[in-house]
C-alpha cells in the first residue's frame, strides 16, 4: 500500500512540476518555509549553499551545478512562485462544511450558552400558544354541497378559460 502511494505521488509530481524548471527550483519551493526560518532575516551565503546543493545532485536548468548568481535568482523565483500559489489559495472561497462533518456540540460563537430549556430539547424562546393547537382535517364545509373533486375542478377551470378566451 505504501509503495502505491509513493508511486502515485511520483506520477502526480511529474504532472504538477514543469520540466522547464530546475531541480534546484523545485527543491527551493518544497523547502521554502524552512529556508526562511533558517535564514532568520539574514542574507544567505550562496557559495557554501551551492556546494551543498551540488553534493545533493541538484542542478540548474542546463543540468549543471548551480553558480551563486543562478542560485540567488532561482531563490527569488521560488519565493515569487510560493507567494503566488498561496495568494491563489487564499483567494479561493472556503470549502463547504457538510452537515455530516459538523460536530454535534458545535454552536456559533455569538450564541448564548445552553440553558435548562435547551438541554431539555425545547428552544428557550418557545412557549405554546393558540396557533399550536391541533386542527381537525378539513372535510366538507357547511356551505359546500359535495366534497372536493379534482377532476371536476379541472373541468370547471377549462370551461372558465374557454369562456374568457372567447371560444
Amino acid at each position: 500500500m505504501a509503495r502505491r502511494n509513493r508511486d502515485t505521488k511520483a506520477i502526480l509530481n511529474t504532472i504538477s512540476r514543469s520540466e522547464q524548471r530546475s531541480s534546484l527550483f523545485w527543491w527551493l519551493v518544497e523547502h521554502h518555509d524552512e529556508m526562511i526560518a533558517a535564514a532568520k532575516g539574514k542574507r544567505i551565503l550562496w557559495r557554501p549553499f551551492c556546494a551543498k546543493v551540488a553534493a545533493l545532485g541538484l542542478t540548474d536548468t542546463k543540468g549543471q551545478p548551480p553558480c551563486e548568481r543562478a542560485a540567488r535568482e532561482t531563490w527569488m523565483q521560488a519565493r515569487k512562485e510560493v507567494a503566488a500559489s498561496r495568494g491563489a489559495a487564499a483567494a479561493q472561497p472556503p470549502r463547504p462544511v457538510y452537515p455530516s462533518r459538523v460536530d454535534k456540540d458545535w454552536r456559533p460563537a455569538n450564541a448564548p450558552p445552553p440553558g435548562p430549556a435547551a438541554q431539555a430539547g425545547v428552544p428557550a424562546a418557545w412557549s405554546p400558544g393558540p396557533q399550536d393547537q391541533l386542527l381537525p382535517v378539513r372535510k366538507t364545509l357547511p356551505h359546500e354541497k359535495k366534497p372536493y373533486d379534482p377532476k371536476e375542478n379541472l373541468a370547471r377551470l377549462k370551461r372558465v378559460i374557454n369562456e374568457r378566451s372567447g371560444r
